[in-house]
């Protein structure tokens, strides 16, 4: 049970590997791929994570669906979880958003719940803000 209270925290992080594999599809008139890409967290989020990412992009946009496994600390407390996020983008215009994965917190982070929105600001920086809930007592 949770206590009932959101948490926003928020967090840069770095992209210290992005590996793709393009694949083609008949037809389409976008490129795609997956990529494997690894992450590190820094500020009031800390840890890193490991992100499989399939994307599709144009002249137009972009888009991408993922996966990602985080191991490290949120609000002091230490664990991993699952976040599922998606984001679009055309020209200058973007959205994202996801979740974590309903029971997949583990350790100090078991029992965590919540949404997860992913950045790039107009320098590069890349940001995590996690608007959660946890439990009292893990």
């Amino acid at each position: 049970m949770t206590d009932g209270t959101e948490q926003v925290i928020t967090a840069d992080f770095d992209v210290s590997q992005w590996e793709p594999t393009p694949y083609q599809v008949e037809g389409t008139n976008s490129e795609l791929s997956t990529v494997r890409a690894v992450k590190i967290f820094e500020g009031d989020i800390v840890g890193t994570s490991v992100a499989d990412l399939l994307m599709a992009g144009n002249a137009v946009g972009a888009g991408y669906v993922c996966s990602e496994v985080f191991a490290g600390t949120i609000a002091g407390r230490e664990g991993t979880m699952v976040i599922q996020h998606w984001g679009v983008a055309e020209g200058t215009a973007t959205a994202s958003s996801g979740h974590i994965v309903p029971g997949s917190g583990t350790d100090g982070l078991a029992g965590i719940a919540g949404k997860a929105i992913f950045t790039q600001e107009p320098d590069g920086q890349h940001r995590l803000e996690l608007r959660i809930t946890l439990p009292e007592d893990v």
